[in-house]
């Protein structure tokens, strides 16, 4: 059977890797198995040991040598080449007995978001039995016009990808109380996000940010945030629960 396969995407220093680790022991303390794989060759350091490593195949040292680019052109390059190794990595998927895989995508959000490569790994890897995690960085969502901004930066990558999608607030330990209320009061209340911008500067960016809430309100494509924090473990089993409904119909899967 293929293994259902968990995508975390955001942008860099939301938490990607941290949370793949932090959400991997959780299942390991629940006696349930993940797999994880990194998909970043430009990673200099992971907090977990991944099961598949991309950088074993594609080294951004060699990229920059062979074809005479900077840092960030071997960057970019980098993540087109992955497409070059999906075959290996589903093989390698195939191959393992396991409940999850996590792959761990680039740190940059537009190397793996907005490469048509990465639609391509996606599909690929995917089998059509996949969801994303997506990370919005808590202290970063704690005024209404940032707030909006990232989840209008959240819609984009959605509706790039076409999956299942969950949208996760992380190190939701950074924040106050009072804070995660504001930011549920905003997910559930777009005419409270509306009101509390329209309470700040009027500025051209706040007005076309309410032009765009107005536009996108009864879609609701993101739906409701879960607040997670990879330090306390707040949220892990938000995590599970949403993944179990998605792909095993709310059944716990069997102890191993």
């Amino acid at each position: 059977m293929t293994i259902p396969r968990v995508f975390f995407v955001g942008t860099a220093g939301s938490g990607k890797s941290t949370l793949v680790k932090a959400f991997r022991e959780w299942l390991e303390t629940q006696n349930y198995d993940a797999i994880t794989v990194n998909l970043d060759p430009g990673a200099e350091f992971l907090p977990y040991d991944p099961d598949i490593d991309i950088r074993e195949s594609i080294s951004l040292e060699d990229v920059m040598e062979q074809y005479n680019l900077g840092p960030n052109g071997a960057q970019v390059l980098a993540a087109d080449l992955i497409i070059n190794e999906v075959e290996n990595i589903r093989d390698t998927l195939e191959s393992y007995d396991s409940d999850y895989v996590l792959l761990d995508t680039p740190g940059q959000l537009e190397l793996f978001a907005f490469r048509q490569s990465s639609s391509m790994l996606v599909e690929n890897i995917g089998s059509g039995l996949s969801s994303m995690l997506y990370l919005f960085e808590s202290t970063l969502m704690k005024d209404p016009q940032s707030y909006a901004s990232l989840r209008f930066l959240g819609l984009s990558v959605l509706t790039r990808f076409y999956i299942p999608f969950l949208a996760v607030v992380s190190k939701s330990d950074l924040l106050e109380p009072r804070e995660i209320e504001m930011i549920k009061k905003w997910d559930r209340n777009k005419e409270e996000l509306v009101a509390d911008l329209r309470n700040m500067a009027a500025t051209l960016n706040n007005q076309l940010s309410e032009e765009v809430i107005k536009a996108t309100e009864t879609l609701n494509l993101l739906g409701e945030s879960i607040f997670v924090s990879s330090e306390s473990g707040d949220g892990m089993e938000d995590i599970y629960s949403f993944l179990q409904h998605l792909f095993y119909g709310s059944e716990d899967l069997e102890k191993r």
